[in-house]
């Protein structure tokens, strides 16, 4: 006789029968085993729990994501095409190891939004109904600040440290190419600075993990010449940030590594915590990413999840080969496919599957559907653009009147100026739209008005948020802010150097002191209630200078402000909320003002800001040769179609792609031929329509 034991049922074999019992009566058995003298050892009611678990997750995953969920070798790669529940799987795996009892604590999960960290962390509380604390989870960039404010002594800086968003880092490295006498020419200055292509060359080079001397020999041969200033230009601006108290955003990644490499006993500490970790959207890290995650599991598990054939951000220096190559840098390394699409029809599943096998570095995949068989995707061959933005309104016009709404449809495309003819046509039409990709919330002026008056409070030696604050008064311009910051700079915190009287400039002192005043009542108010401290900047002097600096849309900007407020009211104290506000990547400023966000809006969006979304149906616009692929992403066309890959996979039952014979955007008259996108694909796989 033998006995199996299962989540439910206990299985008793006889040598002529098979009995199964539930769990329920496992008492009895037991009973009846010790009085037909076999005795059996039962499972205890924790280990019975834990089998009814693995159960439901049968019934709740299927086969692919059940074994990304459960598997517990050193390393795992999940490769989870679009719509395949990935999110649902590396939450259900996360919920498995809280299951197994394995310390919160020592598990990493690693996304590429904090919102995404926040919402992964939710549904693992609803799957197991508590979720304990400690759990790491978050963005990259936020787990490295975490990281370095432990450890801050260590890498020059206090725990205070402030976080330089890109406008902060480009002014700063500005005042340090100016500081030093380079003899550039009015042009050359100009190239670097206006243009911005001294902070993309260091910001990339850092980004790859290459010597300057190596990404320049790359990718700007023609400007060797200048590396001795461009290493001049970097020390010195590496000096103003350790001065500052302050870190750029690849700081948080660079001198992370840096922090692990260099510190033995820091290195092996984290890598006896995380023993598993979890990272998110792997086809989108970077080289010191990629390093980071390989360093610190070297001793514990890793679970990696994303899809080589969404990798589409190379211009942010994404390398795909991460997740192509990483089972060579971990032989032991299990690969597992999720594959089984639930978002969209299968018709469109079969253009997406067409496209994207004519990429030739992939790891090979077919997606399938659970979904019925629905309509064809359409292709509209246009005469010109303005033909083409008159489809696309009428379009949806049609969609509404036949049940849609127009939250339920998008319009894509590869780059913004392709969606004008299309925007002006909605106008006309009276259909309302938000557009995504644009100008981010925290780039206003207003807005980064309101942080440096915060950022003074978190960090009093933060030379930036000075500054900005300093310009403001009357009477102070950038000679005197410099006479200013080198006496304040001196004292060993400048805030209360200021606040003190000990430091006063020769003009403008009557601004200064008004100033100086707002500051005293936010030194008073603490750093706990973010929303208070808000509050009183704009019952302070600086309601004046918003209504004297912008009288026609003051309105507006006081309600961006009272936004960031509400935001504030999320956190528990001014660093939480300058760190999570820098460190996020969602809050974007919509091109239509949200007066009535219960209203119907259609979505205009570029196809980078569309991943990850989806849509009833997507109308993907400029599909001609030059525009998409672009000129310049004929470079590297395998890219260019995981893009086209992205856009075709966010609909979920209808997809028009359209394209024009001529075009008249820009100067001249633009012959236009289809996509190469749109050339590859076999007949079977689309309706033409012909204006």
């Amino acid at each position: 006789m033998h006995i199996i034991l299962d989540g439910e049922n206990i299985i008793v074999l006889f040598p002529e029968q098979i009995r199964v019992i539930p769990c329920r009566y496992a008492l009895k058995v037991e009973a009846f085993m010790k009085n037909n003298k076999k005795i059996v050892s039962f499972p205890s009611e924790k280990e019975r729990s834990f089998k009814g678990w693995r159960a439901r997750l049968r019934r709740e995953l299927n086969a692919e994501q059940y074994f990304f969920a459960t598997h517990r070798g050193l390393s795992l790669v999940g490769i989870a095409g679009p719509g395949s529940g990935k999110t649902r799987a590396l939450t259900y795996r996360v919920a498995d190891l809280l299951q197994e009892d394995v310390p919160p604590e020592n598990i990493l999960l690693v996304t590429f939004t904090n919102k995404a960290a926040g919402e992964m962390k939710d549904r693992v509380s609803e799957i197991i109904g508590f979720l304990p604390p400690g759990l790491w989870a978050g963005t990259f960039h936020s787990i490295g600040a975490r990281t370095l404010r432990r450890h801050a002594q260590l890498v020059q800086r206090n725990a205070n440290f402030s976080i330089m968003d890109e406008e902060d880092r480009e002014a700063m490295l500005r005042a340090s190419l100016t500081s030093l006498d380079l003899n550039l020419t009015t042009k050359e200055h100009n190239l670097f600075v206006k243009k911005r292509l001294l902070g993309r060359i260091l910001s990339a080079a850092r980004n790859s993990n290459q010597p300057l001397t190596v990404y320049l020999e790359n990718q700007y041969p023609d400007l060797l010449g200048y590396l001795p200033a461009l290493n001049k230009v970097e020390q010195a601006y590496e000096e103003r940030k350790r001065l500052a108290n302050a870190f750029d955003f690849d700081d948080l990644l660079c001198i992370w590594l840096e922090l692990l490499q260099t510190h033995k006993g820091i290195r092996e500490h984290y890598q006896a915590q995380f023993q598993h970790i979890l990272v998110d959207e792997y086809q989108d890290t970077n080289a010191v990413q990629n390093q980071i995650v390989l360093l610190l599991g070297e001793k514990g598990a890793t679970c990696l999840v994303g899809d080589d054939a969404q990798s589409i951000y190379s211009f942010r220096c994404a390398e795909v080969e991460n997740i192509l190559n990483f089972s060579d840098k971990r032989p032991d390394c299990t690969i597992v496919k999720l594959t089984r699409n639930y978002r969209s029809v299968p018709e469109i599943l079969t253009l997406a599957n067409h496209s994207i096998a004519y990429n030739k570095r992939q790891i090979s995949k077919e997606l399938t559907t659970v979904r019925e068989s629905g309509e064809t995707p359409h292709i509209f061959l246009a005469r010109n653009n303005y033909d083409e933005a008159d489809f696309i309104a009428g379009k949806i016009e049609d969609l509404c009147r036949t049940g849609h709404n127009l939250k339920d449809i998008a319009v894509l495309y590869r780059s913004s100026y392709l969606s004008q003819d299309v925007e002006m046509e909605l106008i006309n039409r009276g259909i309302p739209y938000l557009t995504f990709g644009g100008l981010k919330f925290l780039q206003r002026a207003h807005i980064k008005d309101i942080l440096a008056w915060l950022k003074i409070l978190g960090n009093s030696r933060d030379e930036l948020a000075w500054r900005r604050l300093a310009l403001m008064q009357k009477g102070i311009g950038e000679n005197t802010f410099r006479e200013l910051w080198q006496e304040m700079s001196s004292h060993s915190e400048p805030l209360a150097a200021a606040l003190e009287e000990k430091v006063r400039p020769r003009r403008g002192k009557k601004s200064w002191e008004t100033l100086a005043a707002s500051l005293q009542q936010l030194a008073a108010a603490g750093k706990e209630n973010v929303p208070l401290l808000i509050k009183i900047i704009m019952e302070g002097p600086y309601r004046e200078y918003l209504q004297a600096k912008y009288p026609d849309d003051y309105k507006e900007r006081s309600m961006g402000i009272e936004r960031l407020a509400a935001y504030g009211a999320r956190c528990s104290s001014l660093q939480e909320f300058l760190e999570s506000l820098l460190l996020e990547e969602t809050l974007v400023m919509d091109s239509i003002k949200e007066d009535h966000p219960e209203k119907d809006y259609l979505t205009l969006s570029t196809i980078h800001s569309a991943k990850g979304k989806e849509w009833r149906t997507v109308l993907l616009i400029g599909l001609n040769e030059g525009r998409f692929p672009s000129l310049l992403g004929r470079e590297n066309m395998e890219e260019e179609r995981r893009l086209f890959y992205v856009a075709v996979t966010r609909a979920k039952d209808l997809l028009y792609l359209t394209t024009s014979q001529q075009e008249y955007r820009g100067w001249g008259n633009f012959e236009g031929r289809p996509s190469t996108f749109l050339q590859e694909l076999p007949p079977h796989c689309y309706q033409l329509i012909e204006f």
